[in-house]
C-alpha cells in the first residue's frame, strides 16, 4: 500500500511539474507496442548462517512486453509482462542424516532425530522460474527525457528440484512494483531507457513436496538397531514478507534491435515454523512423529543480458 501511495504522489507532483512542456518528441515517451527478448544470466540464491547454502548456476532467459496507450492526451499507458528463467543447478551446502534415540512413549520405542551436518553438493538439478506483471504509469515529458512512474501488481512462481526430483521445492511471491523509467534519445528512432524498481512482497508461499522423495533405510548403530523412514508428508510455509529491487536499461542497437543488461535482488524473511509426519519402521513396528522445520531468510541475485526486438 505505501508503494502505491508513493507512487501516485510522485505521478501526481510530477505531472503539474512537466504536463506543460510543448512541442515534446514523442520519442522520449513510452514506445507502444510488444517487445520480445531472450538471453543469459548468473542465478544464486543463498541461505545465510552458520550453516550457510548456495544454488547457483548459469540460466537461459525470456521475456514479453505488450504496452498500450490508455490515454494519448494524458500519457497514460499500461503494460504486461511475461517472463521466465530455466537451467540446471549446483547445490553447495549441508546434509543432515536421519538417527534415531530409545523413547519409551512411541510405539516402536524410538523416536526420530536429524543427525549432525555434514557439507554436500549436488550438481544437474532442475531449477526455473516464470514471472507474469500488470503495470499502469504516466509519462511526464521535458523536450529531452521522458519520466514514466510505474505501479502495478505481480506475481512469481519458483520451481526447484532436488535429487533428481523436480518441482521439489515451490514458491509464490505477491508483490506491489513501485518503479521509474527514464527515456531519452541516442539518435533518430533510437530511445535509451534506463529503469529502476523497488517490489513490496505482500506475501509468499511455499511448499515442500517431501513426499516426493520415499524413504529409505538406515543401518544399525553400535547403540541403535537398524531401522527404515516410509514415507514423509508434504510440509508448507507462510512467508510474511521481504523485497525486491531491480535495474536495467534497453540500449538500441537499431530502431528495432535493442540490448538490455539487468540486476535483480530478492530478499525474503523467514517463516514461522511449521510440522509434517514422518512414519518410521524400527524392527517391524511403524510409528509417525511429528517434525517441526522452517523457511529461513534468503536472498537471490540475478545478473543478465537479453537480445530483444521491439515491434
Amino acid at each position: 500500500m505505501k508503494a502505491l501511495l508513493f507512487t501516485t504522489l510522485v505521478t501526481v507532483t510530477a505531472s503539474q511539474a512537466f504536463a506543460q512542456a510543448g512541442g515534446v518528441e514523442s520519442s522520449v515517451a513510452t514506445p507502444t507496442g510488444f517487445d520480445v527478448s531472450a538471453g543469459v544470466s548468473s542465478y544464486s540464491y543463498r541461505e545465510p548462517g552458520d550453516q550457510a547454502i548456495q544454488i547457483h548456476a548459469p540460466k537461459f532467459v525470456a521475456e514479453g512486453t505488450g504496452t498500450f496507450s490508455l490515454s494519448k492526451q494524458h500519457h497514460w499507458f499500461a503494460q504486461g509482462q511475461f517472463s521466465g528463467t530455466t537451467g540446471n543447478t549446483t547445490y553447495n551446502g549441508w546434509c543432515s542424516p536421519f538417527e534415531i534415540n530409545p523413547n519409551s512413549a512411541s510405539p516402536n520405542g524410538y523416536e526420530l532425530d536429524i543427525g549432525n551436518a555434514t557439507p554436500c553438493n549436488e550438481s544437474g538439478d532442475r531449477d526455473w522460474y516464470v514471472e507474469g506483471r500488470g503495470l499502469v504509469g504516466k509519462d511526464l515529458l521535458t523536450q529531452k527525457w521522458g519520466w514514466s512512474p510505474y505501479t502495478g501488481m505481480g506475481l512469481r512462481y519458483l520451481s526447484n528440484g532436488t535429487t533428481g526430483t523436480p518441482g521439489y521445492r515451490t514458491d509464490r511471491y505477491l508483490y506491489i512494483p513501485a518503479g521509474l523509467t527514464a527515456h531519452t534519445n541516442l539518435g533518430a528512432h533510437r530511445p535509451l531507457s534506463l529503469n529502476v524498481e523497488f517490489d513490496a512482497m505482500l506475501h509468499g508461499w511455499q511448499n515442500t513436496h517431501d513426499s516426493m522423495l520415499g524413504g529409505g533405510d538406515a543401518p544399525a548403530t553400535p547403540t541403535t538397531p537398524p531401522f527404515t523412514v516410509d514415507s514423509f508428508t508434504d510440509i508448507s510455509f507462510s512467508q510474511p514478507g521481504g523485497w525486491a529491487v531491480r535495474a536495467s536499461a534497453k540500449v538500441p542497437v537499431t530502431r528495432i534491435i535493442f540490448l538490455e543488461p539487468y540486476y535483480i535482488r530478492w530478499d525474503v524473511k523467514s517463516s514461522p515454523v511449521n510440522y509434517e509426519t514422518a512414519t518410521f519402521t524400527v524392527n517391524g513396528i511403524s510409528a509417525q512423529e511429528q517434525l517441526g522445520a522452517y523457511e529461513p531468510h534468503n536472498t537471490t541475485n540475478e545478473f543478465g543480458l537479453k537480445f530483444g526486438l521491439h515491434f
